[in-house]
């Protein structure tokens, strides 16, 4: 439920906010997943995992050729990474398998579908600029179309999945009164202020509860890192003063970002998965 409450709240704050003040909301959603992905590289002990570093360090240099090489590639799997990493990790994990993936499926292709639905001019120039090529064209038409109703078709059936494996019919309400908030979120919202409101006040708070021990004991490292991470998120965009929402940065930062979500996604897709399949 907060997680329903905070999403709710943050979406009416940014659509009341004017477009200055979204450069400061979007830093705080670069920090946000500062803590939300911090368990990655930390051990039991709090020290840092030489391991996970290790993979980290190999992922980035990959995906940054992966973007100098082919952006088109880069982004193709950034969407599709994200979708299985947001999906899996906002499903309920208590669920049988088949609602489980079914629930993933309608989850994960909500965030990357919403926007392109509802603000597909904004999406194509976006998604050009990070492709560095255009991706309008009949092939996208008809893929988005597509998409679509593959969605809708899952959504409806997903409620019919519940109501035959959940006996609770609060938590089937609750499932769907966080799709559509994160629908009306995406509809009223710009592309990358939506996905802020849902990132921080959904995906991040609710990966959070499941890693709370660990960021409870290794609190000073984790907020110390998150403190830093906003300052310097602020501080570029403050710099850039009228150009903070420019083209470059906008690129500059959403391939830096990649370079750490698309490792960390694999990282705990990854690990859903095995406690799912150590469960069965």
């Amino acid at each position: 439920m907060t997680e329903l409450l905070l999403v709710t709240l943050l979406g009416a704050l940014l659509f009341a906010l004017p477009a200055s003040a979204h450069p400061l909301i979007l830093a705080l959603g670069i920090a946000t997943g500062m803590p939300h992905g911090a368990t990655d590289i930390l051990t039991d002990r709090g020290g840092l995992s030489r391991p996970a570093l290790g993979y980290y360090a190999v992922s980035i240099l990959l995906l940054s050729a992966l973007w100098f090489w082919s952006p088109s590639w880069a982004l193709a799997n950034f969407l599709t990474l994200s979708m299985l990493h947001f999906g899996s990790e906002d499903a309920a994990t208590e669920s049988g398998t088949a609602l489980f993936l079914h629930e993933t499926l309608v989850r994960g292709m909500l965030v990357v579908l919403a926007p392109s639905i509802f603000h597909e001019a904004e999406v194509l120039r976006l998604f050009g600029l990070l492709a560095e090529t255009s991706w309008a064209g009949p092939e996208w038409t008809q893929g988005l179309s597509f998409a679509r109703s593959l969605w809708i078709f899952l959504a409806f059936t997903l409620f019919g999945h519940y109501a035959v494996r959940s006996t609770q019919w609060r938590h089937v309400v609750f499932v769907f009164a966080q799709i559509l908030v994160l629908v009306a979120v995406f509809r009223l919202l710009q592309p990358l202020t939506a996905f802020v409101a849902y990132f921080v006040g959904g995906h991040s708070l609710h990966s959070a509860r499941k890693i709370w021990p660990v960021l409870k004991e290794h609190r000073t490292m984790v907020l110390g890192a998150t403190a830093f991470t906003f300052i310097v998120a602020a501080g570029v965009f403050w710099a850039s003063g009228e150009s903070a929402l420019d083209d470059r940065l906008i690129r500059t930062a959403f391939i830096s970002l990649s370079l750490f979500a698309v490792p960390h996604g694999i990282w705990r897709t990854a690990e859903v998965l095995r406690d799912r399949w150590v469960r069965a």
